[in-house]
């Protein structure tokens, strides 16, 4: 086989290895091949901390325990060839190491030492491979043409890899953003992404605020987290509000010369910046949002961190994505809200008609307690009467109140992390009856993990459940359990799959639910009940939608009602 032949044949099987650690340790075997040398290692960058680390060897003298071993970005005496090669960006090539002022002894067989500088596409220093030989003077030509050819390789590896790990951020945030219920699991999802897997250091989310041309950060990796919810910017304002008013993405590497620096927030000051770059949140236009990230200046002014066009391009992908999360989960709080006005005509109707009954019969225990008291001897009897009645009613119209502000503010929640089978079983140990022919039982799942909820609203809606079984089920069995959802329940409920929910669910063995009815039960003014509106179980589900849950009945007709709750558990990650 001929040289070349030998180079294509290796370069077919670099790009049929998906795995770069494996494809560098075959070209670090290559390159100790074809330069005929003693020993041969590849060090990676790591760009973020700021020094060369040892990713693979091999050789005479190689040992297993140099890897992962750090080495210096630096050009001074004595630090090594890597380190110089890596400070540079030049290939180092020494004829007798020990006429080196740069070279560092790894190896006591080394006489002379080669290495090359492995640079991305944008020119930037990405990683060195050196290789080693006992003899003076061993590095010619020909062996440093190949030298410098499996560097080239060893790039297209390691471009390969950071595409990889970018499609991979690009698919978990969409993956994030698919399961997101609230914008503030959008935010959180994409704060996750761009502090773990894009490693920005510092990072943060302008949201719109509504009915304002003021955008409000609502999430933030860095400096600025402390800001968030406080910190506003004016669209136009600075750079970050003219990319808000422009709706173009802007990236630039010295933003202290640029007219529209304005910004008073700055997450480091102007002469530690080494990049800045903010990419609007687009919609059909309108910018919901900006993404905003800064990138320091390093420690080691030998490399160069600044923002490439390859961040520009995932964080205006990531842009595109948010942008269809946060419409999609507006467009569900615009038609919840519709849903809920048009309820509130029917609610105002029905309300004014059942207050309008209570009030006249009202009129008529107080016209007739002044016939009475107008009596000369008036009856203490019929005095007791018109008082129980009097109290009947006004209980009556203070319950239609009751649901009617109920119905109002189910989805105005105050969140906390609740212990859930802490809350259930006080809620339903309160709210049982001492003395009941109804047989209480708990099933409560363990490791539920805390969830965020609003305890008082939570309360409310397991208490209407468990009074809604009570008014059926007469002497039989109430069952309240609790568990980590199975996927057949979320299927059940009509939500995503691949999201974590918890379960409450509410058994009984009174008549169970008709199956016709199973799905109207939950609308407003649906009651089989004298007592109330009909609002109980539409309360329910607000409350619990609110929470980005849902609610169903699973009972068998007959043979009892089964009310199942499912609450997500927030990624925290």
């Amino acid at each position: 086989m001929t040289r070349v032949q030998r180079f294509v044949s290796l370069l077919q099987m670099v790009n049929a290895l998906d795995d770069p650690e494996r494809a560098l340790a075959e070209l670090n075997r290559a390159a100790l091949e074809f330069t005929q040398s003693r020993n041969s290692l590849v060090a990676r960058l790591n760009g973020e901390l700021g020094f060369l680390e040892i990713a693979t060897g091999t050789g005479y003298d190689w040992h297993d325990e140099l890897t992962r071993e750090q080495i210096a970005v630096s050009t001074r005496a004595g630090e090594g060839i890597v380190a110089y090669v890596a400070a540079t960006g030049a290939a180092k090539v020494s004829g007798d190491v020990e006429l080196e002022p740069h070279y560092s002894r790894m190896y006591a067989s080394t006489r002379s030492e080669a290495a090359a500088p492995i640079r991305d596409r944008h020119g930037r220093i990405r990683g060195v491979l050196n290789v080693e030989s006992d003899q003076p003077n061993h590095y010619d030509e020909a062996r440093l043409g190949a030298l410098y050819v499996i560097a080239e390789l060893a790039a297209m590896v390691l471009e390969r890899d950071a595409a990889a790990q970018r499609e991979a951020a690009l698919i978990e945030i969409g993956h994030a953003l698919d399961r997101a219920m609230t914008e503030e699991e959008v935010v959180r999802g994409v704060l996750r992404i761009a502090g773990e897997v894009l490693r920005f250091q510092a990072f943060g989310v302008f949201i719109l605020e509504p009915g304002t041309d003021r955008y409000v950060l609502q999430g933030a990796v860095g400096p600025l987290k402390s800001s968030t919810g406080t910190l506003r910017v004016k669209r136009g304002q600075g750079i970050t509000g003219s990319v808000a008013q422009t709706g173009k993405p802007w990236l630039t590497h010295d933003p202290a010369k640029d007219p529209r620096w304005t910004d008073s927030n700055n997450e480091f000051p102007d002469d530690q910046i080494a990049s800045f770059l903010a990419v609007p949140v687009v919609y059909r236009g309108r910018c919901l949002a900006i993404l905003r990230a800064l990138r320091k200046l390093g420690a080691n002014n030998h490399l160069d961190t600044r923002f490439t066009d390859d961040d520009v391009r995932v964080l205006t992908a990531i842009a595109e994505q948010m942008a269809t999360a946060l419409e999609s989960i507006r467009a569900v709080k615009r038609l919840v809200h519709s849903e809920r006005m048009a309820a509130w005509g029917e609610l105002s109707a029905k309300s004014s008609h059942m207050i309008g009954n209570r009030v006249f019969a009202l009129k008529g225990d107080v016209n007739e307690l002044g016939h009475v008291l107008n009596e000369k001897d008036p009856s203490r009897e019929t005095l007791q009467e018109l008082q129980e009645s009097l109290d009947k009613n006004v209980l009556r119209v203070e319950e239609i109140l009751q649901d009617f502000r109920d119905f109002l503010t189910a989805t105005n929640l105050a969140t906390e992390p609740t212990d859930l089978n802490s809350l259930v079983k006080e809620t339903v140990t309160e709210f049982f009856p001492k003395r009941s022919k109804t047989k209480l039982e708990f099933q409560l799942g363990k490791e539920i993990p805390p969830l965020e909820l609003d305890p008082r609203r939570m309360r409310r809606a397991i208490s209407e459940l468990v009074e809604n079984s009570f008014h059926y089920i007469g002497e039989g069995l109430l069952t309240i359990a609790t568990s980590l959802a199975e996927p057949s329940e979320i299927a059940a409920a009509k939500l995503a799959q691949g999201k974590i929910y918890a379960t409450v669910s509410v058994e009984d063995t009174g008549p169970g639910v008709p199956e016709e009815s199973k799905d109207t039960i939950f609308q407003p003014f649906f009651s089989g009940r004298v007592k109330g509106m009909g609002l109980g179980l539409s309360i329910v589900r607000g409350i619990v939608e609110a929470h980005g849950g849902a609610v169903y009945e699973a009972g068998l007709s007959g043979q009892g009602a089964k009310f199942v709750i499912l609450l997500p558990v927030l990624d925290r990650s």
